[in-house]
């Protein structure tokens, strides 16, 4: 028994010994646009967590909002041999060549949570992006139906804040034709930045003579800033706004009543995907898609995830049952 128990041990070593896939350890290399950012240092650590638990190493670099910057830190992790490359992009715009470079080299690419464009993906993980915007108008409709709305876009060079726009745009655009809706100013906000927004938001107000009913904000960084702005002229409170990524300091404001909502994307769910796919990237294995999305180049597969709203009603059975937020916090 004894002896037929050692085969088997050299028998499983043999077979580890001539298997690259399983002898080599796995590398995965995440760049990540700005981790100034509270939302990307949580997916970087679900991220990292899953990954090793998986077994793979995660090296993570941080670009700060700048295009050069993530392409030459992806140059570096090219340089030190990783399998799979997961990209959150700063321009998704940008990273074709150095992605054509990483693919010459065998290594895979995961697009996360932002589309790459005109690149040879090998997959893309996100949340259902146009959804997104569905609900945000669809929740600011709910609450004014009609009216003076300004439009808030998010990064002119993020993919996903064009695809949010496309989904708000689907609720919006019958209720524009109809006349019910006036969109009296539409702007984008570089980088997402909140005093952009501010900046923004004061300057509609004011060409506006502060007769708008209703600011559709594609995240909670770029509705900060608008209430900010409406806070100034007395108008918080009294303006419908959307937002999007759970903030905790949005949340507080939707409790206060000066947001209306926003959209949570668990990102438990996201990036436990991610590491999940990454891996099986790495390992050549089949990876389930539940979506494909066309960048210019090719149609990638994808998986998507379903987005929710939160608003006043619903805040401790979303973010708070899911410990994405403490009742502490929120309420305190």
């Amino acid at each position: 028994m004894k002896m037929k128990t050692a085969l088997l041990s050299l028998v499983a070593a043999v077979s580890i010994c001539c298997n690259p896939a399983l002898a080599k350890d796995l590398t995965i290399g995440m760049s990540i646009d700005d981790l100034r950012l509270e939302r990307w240092q949580k997916d970087r650590d679900i991220f990292t967590k899953k990954a090793e638990a998986l077994g793979a190493k995660v090296l993570v670099q941080s670009a700060n909002g700048d295009d050069a910057a993530q392409i030459s830190q992806i140059e570096n992790m090219l340089n030190k041999n990783v399998d799979v490359l997961v990209i959150i992009p700063h321009n998704g715009d940008v990273l074709s060549n150095v992605i054509a470079e990483a693919k010459k080299e065998g290594v895979k690419v995961l697009a996360y949570d932002r589309l790459i464009n005109n690149a040879d993906l090998d997959f893309y993980v996100s949340f259902d992006n146009e959804k997104v915007g569905e609900l945000q108008a669809g929740a600011i409709v709910e609450k004014k139906p009609e009216g003076n709305y300004f439009l808030m876009g998010g990064s002119p060079v993020d993919n996903n804040a064009k695809l949010f726009r496309k989904g708000q745009m689907k609720v919006l655009q019958p209720l524009i034709d109809s006349g019910k809706i006036k969109v009296v100013g539409d702007q984008w906000v570089d980088s997402w930045l909140a005093e952009k927004a501010l900046q923004i938001m004061e300057n509609a107000l004011t060409a506006n003579k502060n007769n708008i009913d209703a600011v559709v904000a594609s995240n909670d960084a770029t509705a900060g800033g608008a209430i900010q702005a409406l806070s100034a002229q007395g108008l918080s409170g009294k303006v419908a706004i959307s937002g999007q990524d759970a903030d905790l300091a949005a949340i507080k404001r939707i409790v206060e009543g000066t947001q209306t909502m926003t959209v949570y994307k668990p990102i438990t769910n996201l990036a436990d995907k991610a590491a999940e796919i990454a891996v099986a990237l790495g390992k050549e294995s089949k990876i389930e898609s539940n979506a494909k999305l066309n960048n210019g180049l090719k149609e990638v597969d994808a998986y998507l995830l379903d987005p929710i709203v939160v608003t006043k009603d619903n805040i401790d059975s979303t973010v708070i049952k899911d410990g994405f937020h403490t009742k502490e916090a929120v309420y305190q």
